[in-house]
C-alpha cells in the first residue's frame, strides 16, 4: 500500500526539500501508540514530529500551498487508507531533536527507482524515485 506523507520538521536532514512524499507501506500491524497525548506538544515544540500521513492535495492538484501548514494534519483525523495503521495523531516518523535521526513506518528503500511505483507507467515517471532523497540528503549531509 502507498501512502502519502508531510513534512512536518524544517530541521530533520532527511527531509531537506521535500513538502510531501509517497511511499509503499510495508507492515501489517505496527502504529505509534502513545499513554499520554500531551506528548504531541513536546514533539511538536522539539521539532520531532518529522512525517505524518496525510491526503495527496498537492500531488493531486499540483499546489504546493497545500503543503505549507502540514502541521494541521496532526489534529485532523484521518482514517483508512490516509492513515493505514491508526497511528497517534497522523504520525509516520519521528526525529530526534538536533535532526540527526529519523524512524518511520513506510519504507523509502522500497521507492528507490521510479519504476517500483505501481503508477509509473501512468504518471510517466522516470529515474530516481522519491524514497532516494531521503538517502541523498543524509549521505550529503553526514559525509
Amino acid at each position: 500500500m502507498w501512502v502519502t506523507l508531510a513534512n512536518l520538521s524544517r530541521h530533520n536532514v532527511f527531509l531537506r526539500g521535500i513538502d510531501q512524499i509517497e511511499m509503499p507501506m510495508a507492515h501489517a500491524e505496527g502504529r505509534l501508540v502513545v499513554r499520554d497525548p500531551a506528548i504531541l506538544d513536546v514533539w511538536r515544540e522539539n521539532g520531532q514530529a518529522a512525517l505524518c500521513y496525510c491526503t495527496s492535495q498537492k500531488a493531486a492538484n499540483g499546489d504546493a500551498a497545500a503543503s505549507k501548514d502540514s502541521s494541521r494534519w496532526l489534529t485532523e483525523e484521518l482514517n483508512y487508507p490516509e492513515n493505514p495503521n491508526g497511528s497517534f495523531a497522523n504520525i509516520a516518523g519521528l526525529g530526534d531533536s538536533t535532526g540527526r535521526v529519523l524512524g518511520l513506518m513506510p519504507h523509502p528503500e522500497r521507492f528507490i527507482h521510479a519504476t517500483q511505483h505501481p503508477e509509473w507507467t501512468r504518471r510517466k515517471l522516470r529515474g530516481d524515485g522519491d524514497g532516494l532523497k531521503l538517502f541523498r540528503n543524509a549521505v550529503e549531509y553526514f559525509a
